[in-house]
């Protein structure tokens, strides 16, 4: 089935993309709270201290898990 997407995370403070996944349903928000100690849960929690929130954007939808 295509129900896959490609998703990026981007840090509100400088627009940097730093995690790109593939997902489906509300999987792009699982990360939001990660505890973790990989470097992109540690990025996300310091962007949360600051006030914010990631950008998350989808960049591709509609595609199979081998496609994304």
């Amino acid at each position: 089935m295509k129900n896959y997407y490609v998703y990026v995370y981007i840090d509100p403070r400088n627009f940097e993309e730093f995690y790109y996944g593939k997902g489906k349903g509300s999987r792009k928000e699982a990360h939001l709270s990660d505890r973790g100690d990989s470097e992109k849960a540690k990025r996300i929690r310091k962007i949360q201290e600051a006030g914010l929130s990631p950008i998350v954007r989808i960049i591709a939808s509609g595609l199979t898990q081998d496609e994304a």
